[in-house]
């Protein structure tokens, strides 16, 4: 059973897909893009707790967000 206080922080959560060009060769990322577009949630209150496929030449990478609900 769980039990939560009316002290305890609420979160909510957004998951987004990143759609940035990736370079031809390398399949890396622009750093700077992909800094403007964390920098843009970071101003709205999210905080980034998880990123997949950062590396991964392939697909979008997948960004996972939480914040302090306004509620």
């Amino acid at each position: 059973m769980v039990f939560l206080s009316e002290n305890m922080n609420k979160w909510e959560y957004k998951v987004v897909t990143l759609r940035l060009k990736r370079k031809f060769f390398s399949g890396q990322f622009d750093a700077q893009a992909l800094q403007e577009e964390l920098n843009k949630f970071g101003q709205e209150g999210w905080e980034l707790v998880n990123a997949e496929g950062i590396i991964y030449r392939v697909g979008a990478p997948i960004l996972m967000f939480k914040r302090l609900t306004q509620k």
